[in-house]
């Protein structure tokens, strides 16, 4: 049997042992099952376990599953994921210098919308104004959603308030009312930093070629795992509630409450997410210095509007900004 049947074969049978966890299957029956013979059948059982499987072996010669391993590869992220659209495909990678990057060449070249691109480590992750993003291996998840909304480009701002909110939500089951999102694209475990967001677009004439939203989760990090310049700042969900996390869960939770956000987005910005974002923020009653296209703006954070503005007020003066760096808050 050649090496990409034996895989394929391979597949197959962990996707029928896995249905039924807790009971034997007979190698005979499985073979009959895919008309193939019961040393193919062992040979794609013992490459099951070399993924990370566990599988019981009875006296009897029969196997049962036990467990899937805590791996973010393209058949555990997809296993189980109820979502319409996103993650329908997925890429998964051990190893990439950034998985943004991975996604515009596939966006480029006709990837669908709602296409993940996930890697296990990055080399050259990256964060907003060229900032580098913290990806050691084997601890958090690093993902980029290929997306082609249909709405004009000046609507895609708010995409990453939207997905800090989905984030928020989905951390909220592990550390509830210990999130808050800092405007415009972090997310704060109990005041430290826990995620970031960075939304790439390519357009032209008014419209939307595609947007790749890239996610990192600071999941399973430990003190030592982050360099010591941002040790103090950034914090982890493991570090926060003290128990290790399953990634493979976290992501696929991640995935759908994503989904949900994205399709209200589509119909309405952020109408009706708005109160939950006011809820979530960090900011909403301090006093916040920012540069903005090469501006210091200040004022006192009143609102989050719906198309993701940070609105400050001045004085009498109430100030829309789109994008910026904060710099201060009192």
């Amino acid at each position: 049997m050649k090496r990409a049947e034996a895989e394929r074969l391979a597949d197959e049978v962990l996707l029928v042992v896995r249905k039924k966890t807790g009971r034997f299957f007979e190698v005979s029956g499985l073979a009959g099952r895919f008309k193939t013979g019961e040393a193919e059948i062992g040979q794609a059982l013992k490459s099951i376990q070399s993924w990370g499987y566990r599988l019981q072996s009875g006296a009897d010669g029969r196997v049962k599953f036990v467990a899937a391993p805590d791996k973010l590869t393209a058949l555990e992220i997809g296993y189980g994921l109820k979502t319409a659209f996103i993650g329908k495909t997925i890429l998964a990678y051990g190893k990439v210098k950034s998985t943004n990057d991975v996604a515009r060449e596939l966006a480029d070249s006709g990837a669908a919308e709602g296409t993940i691109v996930t890697a296990d480590e990055q080399t050259r992750g990256r964060g907003r104004l060229g900032r580098h993003w913290h990806s050691p291996a084997a601890s958090g998840i690093y993902v980029s959603i290929i997306l082609r909304p249909r709405f004009s480009p000046e609507k895609a701002p708010g995409l990453s308030i939207m997905t800090a909110l989905a984030l928020a939500q989905t951390l909220e089951g592990y550390a509830p009312g210990r999130l808050k999102i800092k405007w415009p694209n972090d997310v704060l475990l109990a005041g430290k930093k826990v995620a970031g967001i960075l939304t790439e677009l390519s357009a032209e004439r008014r419209r939307i070629e595609h947007l790749i939203v890239g996610i990192g989760i600071n999941v399973n990090h430990q003190a030592a795992d982050f360099p010591e310049s941002i040790r103090a700042s950034a914090t982890s969900v493991r570090r926060a509630i003290k128990t290790k996390v399953p990634r493979v869960a976290l992501l696929q939770k991640v995935l759908r409450d994503f989904e949900k956000e994205y399709l209200r987005y589509r119909k309405a910005m952020l109408k009706s997410s708005h109160g939950k974002i006011l809820r979530y923020s960090s900011l909403l009653g301090h006093h916040v210095k920012l540069m903005s296209g090469g501006d210091v703006i200040q004022g006192r954070a009143v609102d989050i509007d719906q198309s993701g503005c940070l609105i400050l007020q001045d004085g009498d003066r109430r100030i829309a900004v789109s994008s910026g760096e904060i710099s201060d808050v009192r």
